[in-house]
């Protein structure tokens, strides 16, 4: 089986196929290794006091469920469940034993909608118009074919081209036509109604027959995955792993990344009992080899990394899991014939196509940045090298170099000025993200990049000022998604402790006028926004004049209360000293970005600094 191996700093690869050498690199290698070991040591009691209020938040959430189940009961029923609580000394087993009984409950029809001419109509319209055109049943019982289809063909247009590429298109469209939801090994309901709930936020014709039919479809579709995922009783399965994940999203997506963890959590269990490389493995050594397998199983393994080295970013961690020891599916675009756009069939792109163009090989190169972005978080989170010091500079410029090679090693087809499509523009923005994560923390005017003729502040203003430019771009073309609500936030953080500077001022009323118009799709987005508000506060910036009345709709006084977003704090000293400044707040040990809104949106009106 072919391994993928973590090179020490000073070799490395270009991502590409070659390995370049650099002697001046070697220095002091013997020496940073053996304070790398001794920093993995030193860290192994915060990552299990981290892994301990994983678990606490888990609990937290199944006790919110729990009350939740009794509020919303009748009488006779919440006494019930009060009887068999005082009755047990495990309530959390009541509650799952619950669970397990509504699953099994015969659902109400929810299809009243089919003898409606109208929304018949309306669906029909959605069916001719997809050019993915699968069956509703037996896998959803939320919507019907024309609507389905519409949402799994928007699903491999957006989430699969790039931000979760692990499905096989022919494959799983095939075992969903095939409407045996009993014989499947790729395909299953749980994972179906997840996809559905994620897009059904973006796809403007979903919202439509939700209005129509006075459901919020994707909510319906939500709660359907939910319901099988409970069905199913925590059976490992791939399609569960990504349904699972595509639940975590959802509920991210709308703000609730909080009371979606369970999900992205059990998730990971999954894919541990899995063993997904042991499969690839024994896969190879059949005899033929099971080829199609093989494929399929490392594509789940890369695009779950390509996925959770994103969301752990937000987390302030490595990815989970680390990057597969299997050959990565992707092929670079340099082994393709047909080098020009392709559309979501995989067919020669046209200019006069309605469908979103995407060149080939671009994950292939999204692996590369993956890769380089979870050692960067491996070194930010173990690393005993004080912050801005000459060491933690020089580690940081070694990984900078690897930047700038993966960056000069892209084929020209991938860059997102020579080819502007939705993939080439989120290749862009991980890259950028890697310099963020690159240079946080650090004090803004250390002399940085190749050669030190840049300062933090400059390279900083740069790469935001790319994003402003990029994401301007892409909202004028296509529907705003996750990635760029993410990466918004990002860029405005950046910006705020620069907000003296005129030009960061501008480029972040820009990025706030953009915030605001993705939260119409994205709710997170708004969140993010509200977030950036008390970063400034405290950090005790102002924000720009011009930027305010892009704040509307996400003020102080819309904060919810119990925010429900665990997000980990902008890393920086200024945050965690005014949430320490209240005596009577949590341990700090648990603050996340819901504190830091809270507790802004309560107090920042009555504190003498400025309020934002």
């Amino acid at each position: 089986m072919e391994k993928t191996s973590r090179p020490d700093l000073h070799r490395h690869r270009t991502g590409y196929g070659r390995e370049s050498w650099s002697p001046w690199l070697a220095r002091d290698a013997d020496e940073r290794k053996r304070k790398y070991e001794a920093s993995l040591w030193s860290k192994r009691v915060p990552v299990a006091v981290q892994k301990k209020y994983d678990l606490l938040l888990v609990e937290n959430q199944q006790y919110r469920e729990l009350f939740d189940a009794i509020n919303k009961k009748p009488e006779c029923e919440a006494q019930e469940i009060f009887n068999r609580l005082r009755s047990s000394d495990q309530p959390l087993a009541v509650l799952e034993s619950m669970k397990q009984a509504e699953a099994l409950l015969p659902k109400p029809s929810t299809n009243a909608w089919d003898s409606d001419p109208r929304l018949a109509f309306f669906d029909q319209k959605a069916f001719e118009s997809s050019v993915i055109q699968v069956p509703a049943k037996p896998w959803t019982t939320v919507a019907g074919d024309g609507i389905v289809s519409e949402l799994i063909t928007d699903f491999f247009t957006w989430d699969n081209s790039y931000m979760f590429p692990v499905l096989d298109r022919i494959t799983f469209v095939d075992e969903m036509r095939a409407g045996d939801d009993t014989e499947v090994k790729w395909c299953s309901p749980l994972l179906v109604n997840a996809i559905c709930a994620k897009r059904c936020l973006m796809v403007e014709r979903g919202k439509q027959f939700g209005v129509m039919t006075g459901r919020n479809l994707s909510e319906s579709f939500l709660a359907e995955a939910k319901s099988h995922f409970e069905a199913e009783q925590g059976r490992p399965s791939i399609p569960a792993v990504q349904g699972l994940l595509l639940i975590y999203l959802t509920m991210a997506a709308t703000g609730k990344d909080r009371a979606g963890l369970i999900y992205r959590l059990a998730a990971y269990d999954m894919l541990k009992q899995l063993r997904l490389e042991a499969r690839y493995k024994a896969a190879k050594n059949s005899v033929p080899p099971q080829t199609h397998d093989m494929i399929l199983t490392s594509k789940t393994l890369w695009g779950i990394f390509l996925l959770e080295s994103r969301i752990a970013y937000f987390y302030n961690r490595p990815s989970t899991i680390p990057p597969p020891q299997v050959p990565k599916p992707f092929l670079s675009i340099l082994t393709f014939t047909h080098k020009g756009n392709l559309d979501v069939l995989d067919r020669p792109w046209k200019d006069s196509s309605d469908l979103v163009p995407r060149p080939p090989g671009v994950l292939a190169a999204a692996c590369s940045f993956s890769e380089l972005l979870y050692e960067i978080m491996q070194y930010l989170t173990t690393s005993r090298f004080r912050r801005g010091s000459e060491e933690d500079i020089h580690a940081r410029r070694l990984f900078f170099s690897r930047l700038i090679q993966l960056k000069h090693d892209i084929p020209r087809q991938l860059v997102v000025e020579q080819n502007l499509t939705p993939v080439t523009c989120f290749l862009r923005i991980d890259e950028n993200l890697i310099l963020y994560t690159l240079l946080q923390d650090m004090p803004t005017d250390i002399p940085f990049g190749v050669p030190y003729s840049s300062t933090v502040k400059d390279l900083c203003i740069q790469h935001c000022r790319h994003d402003t430019e990029i994401i301007g771009s892409f909202i004028k073309k296509w529907p705003t998604n996750l990635m760029i609500a993410h990466q918004l936030y990002i860029t405005m953080q950046t910006l705020v402790p620069m907000l003296d500077d005129i030009v960061a001022q501008d480029l972040f009323t820009k990025s706030c006028r953009m915030a605001q118009l993705s939260s119409g799709s994205v709710k997170l987005s708004g969140v993010l926004l509200q977030a950036t508000q008390a970063f400034v506060w405290a950090m005790d910036k102002s924000i720009p004049e011009p930027a305010r009345q892009h704040l509307e709709g996400w003020t102080q006084e819309t904060v919810e209360k119990d925010l429900p977003v665990s997000f980990a704090l902008p890393p920086r000293g200024e945050v965690k000293e005014v949430l320490a400044s209240d005596e009577n707040d949590q341990e700090c040990s648990i603050w996340n970005l819901g504190t830091l809104i809270e507790k802004w949106a309560m107090l920042s009106m009555d504190e003498s600094r400025p309020s934002s």
